[in-house]
């Protein structure tokens, strides 16, 4: 697994490391762009990973160069923190 630190939160589930790879969380479905649910699934990451080392497995890339990766946060997945938090939306 490589490790990196998050500059950049992309939106609610993409972001930009350090190295200016952009990862997005494998299999994660966030509510529309322009939507709240959105913005505060976007502020969401952001809390948990910005300016933090993370570590990331990728697993495809898609036609744009980004990066499909399970992305952790020491021992927290952080899809399933995000899953976690869209249902209270």
């Amino acid at each position: 697994m490589k490790t990196a630190t998050v500059v950049e939160v992309l939106d609610g589930r993409s972001l930009r490391l350090r190295t200016d790879a952009i990862l997005i969380i494998e299999g994660l479905r966030i509510p529309e762009k322009g939507t709240e649910g959105a913005k505060k699934s976007k502020q969401k990451l952001e809390e948990l990973v910005l300016k933090k080392k993370v570590s990331y497995e990728a697993t495809t890339w898609d036609a744009m160069g980004r990066t499909n990766a399970k992305i952790f946060l020491d021992d927290l997945d952080i899809k399933e923190a995000m899953e976690a938090f869209l249902k209270t939306l």
